[in-house]
């Protein structure tokens, strides 16, 4: 600053320090907000998973858990779980869920959301149909299977009564839907009737966040309604679906409740997938050591899978100049 120009006044309330009363915020709400959700997590996640990291390298059961001596037995719960062949047939049952169940969920969510936004030209009964489509989703899993295990009666079930009221089983026939051939196809039956308005929301919502100006130029220069949906729709709803496919590929690894309240994993195995296995041993038998181990499996090759599928989603989308 030049030599004779005074330093322009500042005024007394600029420079004047704001008591802890003029403050919107006192000092301990940030910490108290943050600090609240970070305690939750750390006792509702971290502290868990640690502690089931532990035990899965211990023989730990139910005595072991009220006198606290657990034995050190190293990796031999997991070689435990890999050479049992009740795991063998719960993986592949988990894989024809998989492709049979979360796979057709997110098919048919989309299907009947493409088909609710484009041919139900009217609002209110699009929104009326959409509460309809949505309502199972509401119910509690348990109340579902309890639900469809009384449909599902060989004897008494109303999905037996159905098929012969409409001629398609003479009246002494009956399907044996919660045997030891169909158990499963029951159970995924169940939960596509459930779960199939959750990628129907999800694709719903990503329809109609589309822009509309890109369809509307599309009909102007004559494309049909196939060609719009091939090469405009799906393609922009590409990153929607994959997110809904990877909603119910992480659900499938948590498919306990209706396994136990249709089937209990049975008859004679047939049902049982990996996670309904850690329940049972962790549950029923106090297999702490052994159930830890299942968890920690599931949870590995849940994340390979979810991460080589989230490349691959990454890759075609910059192929196709989407990422």
């Amino acid at each position: 600053m030049e030599q004779g120009i005074a330093a322009p006044a500042v005024p007394d309330w600029f420079e004047a320090r704001k008591t802890p009363r003029a403050r919107i915020v006192a000092r301990w709400v940030p910490w108290v907000m943050v600090g609240i959700p970070v305690l939750v997590l750390l006792a509702i996640v971290v502290y868990p998973t640690v502690w089931m990291a532990y035990h899965a390298f211990h023989d730990t059961n139910m005595m072991g858990l009220f006198t606290g001596r657990y034995a050190y037995v190293g990796w031999q719960n997991f070689a435990n779980v890999l050479a049992d062949p009740r795991f063998h047939n719960s993986v592949v049952n988990l894989a024809w869920y998989l492709t049979f169940g979360a796979t057709l969920e997110v098919l048919l969510g989309t299907a009947l959301a493409l088909v609710l936004y484009e041919l139900v030209p009217r609002p209110g009964l699009r929104v009326v149909l959409l509460v309809a489509m949505v309502l199972p989703m509401m119910l509690p899993p348990s109340i579902v299977g309890v639900l469809w295990k009384f449909l599902l009666q060989a004897n008494n079930g109303a999905v037996n009564h159905l098929l012969i009221n409409l001629g398609l089983m003479a009246p002494t026939e009956r399907i044996d839907w919660l045997g030891v051939d169909l158990s499963l196809t029951s159970l995924i039956i169940a939960d596509v009737w459930q779960w199939t308005a959750l990628p129907l929301l999800i694709v719903y919502s990503g329809r109609v966040s589309l822009p509309p100006a890109v369809f509307e130029a599309a009909r102007v220069d004559g494309a049909s309604r196939f060609t719009v949906l091939r090469r405009l729709t799906l393609p922009m709803l590409k990153e929607i679906i994959a997110i809904a496919f990877i909603l119910r590929f992480m659900d499938a690894y948590k498919f306990v409740d209706k396994v136990y309240v249709m089937t209990s994993g049975g008859p004679a195995q047939s049902s049982e997938l990996p996670v309904f296995i850690a329940f049972q041993k962790g549950i029923r038998e106090f297999q702490i050591g052994e159930a830890a181990a299942y968890a920690w499996l599931i949870f590995a090759v849940a994340a390979v899978l979810v991460t080589l599928f989230l490349q691959y989603l990454k890759r075609v989308l910059k192929a196709q100049a989407f990422a």
